[in-house]
């Protein structure tokens, strides 16, 4: 009796399958050369940048006003001068620029009769007063200078001044002058100079 043969099977795959099978391993190879890359650090960086500007920065300025107290009492006269006779003059000293500031100036005499006084020269931590005639400081008095002549220019220190100094001058006309100054003039010069000196520092200012 004669087996019955059985048909033989033959597996084939299409080439459809085949196409797609190559495509997933190509994306497969893809993605692990992309994790690859991300890992290395060619794509695992951002980049951030800012700016900033300071504040303004200004330069100093330095003036100094020197007002007659008193409606200007500096330059008015002084009539019949005796040896040995004195009178006050008050001058407020205003620092009009931007920065406190030393400063500095000189008193001189001048003509015939200038050339006998001598002055000193006092400030008042307000401003001065003369009810009658008579020379006040209701604050404190801090001397300047000494009595001295001012035959030639005498310099005077008024220290930093941070906006007002209030400065009394005591002029003496000479208790030796001789009787040929009788009838005699002269005047009085005064200056007053700042010099801004730098270096500080100015991180807060």
């Amino acid at each position: 009796m004669t087996s019955p043969t059985l048909p033989l099977t033959h597996t084939t795959t299409c080439p459809d399958q085949r196409t797609r099978r190559r495509r997933r391993l190509a994306l497969t190879a893809a993605a692990v050369a992309g994790v690859s890359m991300v890992t290395t650090g060619a794509f695992a960086s951002w980049n951030a940048s800012t700016t900033a500007t300071s504040g303004a920065l200004n330069a100093a300025n330095g003036t100094v006003t020197m007002v007659d107290a008193n409606g200007g009492t500096f330059n008015s006269a002084v009539a019949n001068l005796l040896p040995g006779d004195y009178f006050h003059r008050y001058v407020n000293l205003t620092n009009d620029g931007s920065a406190t500031a030393p400063f500095a100036g000189t008193l001189a005499g001048t003509g015939d009769l200038g050339a006998q006084l001598s002055a000193a020269v006092d400030t008042c931590s307000v401003p001065w007063t003369a009810p009658g005639g008579v020379s006040t400081c209701t604050g404190t008095t801090t001397p300047l200078l000494a009595s001295a002549p001012i035959t030639s220019p005498v310099n005077v220190t008024y220290g930093t001044i941070a906006s007002v100094q209030y400065v009394r001058y005591t002029f003496t006309f000479s208790s030796a002058a001789p009787a040929t100054m009788q009838g005699k003039t002269g005047a009085i010069a005064a200056t007053v100079n700042t010099a801004l000196v730098g270096g500080r520092n100015r991180t807060t200012s």
